[in-house]
């Protein structure tokens, strides 16, 4: 697999209520209906979805996928595929296929590489990544990394305060560890707290009940704009604008 572009697909003659054990697409494909919503397919993690809440990413990992300063790497030269982590870590074989490394110290900071698979570590250094681009600048020991899971990759609930990237909102039960459809764009119903406007800004919660929505306020992700008048503990109608 390589990064390549594509155009946004409709939906056709596609359950968007299914799931299933084995993954259909990509993670993150993303497909419009007719009527303009948007959804992003995802693998979900430990606990079956519920209709109308909001989802994030897994928990951002500061131990094992990025710690401060970043990774150490061996060195890699321009056209390799691999990159061996110097650093210990403990991470499960493939886990992080489909997902991204980033090259956050020079040589080769700014360059984002999409990652086909990893071997597994156990409290040990010698991670190889395997990208499914060559490096285009040659890394060297000081060269520095973080890496991340596909962000739809083992969805979960957001839990009160995210605590990872917000992902879209369950348009229906998705079975825990299956693949689904979650919704990104578009009018949808999802939980509410607090008191909102229509036309006005919806937000992630910042402390409170678990998958839901709220007015948007400083420093809170930005999800879309009410329908209709929001009421707190009610499944409020919103535009999402997740994308």
């Amino acid at each position: 697999m390589t990064t390549i572009l594509s155009s946004i697909p409709q939906l056709s003659a596609v359950d968007l209520f299914a799931n299933n054990t084995t993954q259909q697409m990509p993670l993150g494909s993303y497909v419009e209906t007719s009527d303009g919503r948007g959804f992003r397919y995802c693998k979900v993690g430990g606990t079956s979805t519920v209709a109308g809440k909001v989802y994030q990413s897994s928990a951002l990992d500061a131990t094992n996928y990025q710690p401060s300063g970043g990774l150490g790497v061996a060195a890699a030269a321009i056209g390799d595929t691999t990159v061996t982590i110097s650093t210990s870590t403990t991470i499960a074989l493939n886990a992080l296929a489909g997902g991204y490394m980033s090259v956050d110290v020079t040589p080769g900071q700014g360059y984002l590489y999409l990652i086909a698979g990893n071997t597994a570590t156990a409290g040990a250094t010698g991670c190889v990544i395997t990208l499914a681009d060559p490096i285009k600048v040659a890394l060297t020991t000081s060269s520095k990394v973080i890496v991340t899971p596909h962000c739809y990759s083992g969805v979960v609930v957001e839990p009160g305060t995210p605590t990872g990237v917000i992902v879209g909102v369950a348009p229906s039960i998705i079975t825990n560890a299956n693949y689904g459809w979650m919704q990104t764009f578009g009018a949808t119903s999802v939980l509410f707290t607090g008191t909102g406007v229509a036309g006005k800004a919806v937000g992630s919660l910042s402390g409170g009940t678990s998958g839901s929505a709220a007015p948007a306020i400083a420093a809170t992700n930005i999800l879309g704009y009410h329908i209709a008048t929001g009421i707190t503990g009610e499944y409020a109608l919103v535009f999402l604008t997740i994308h």
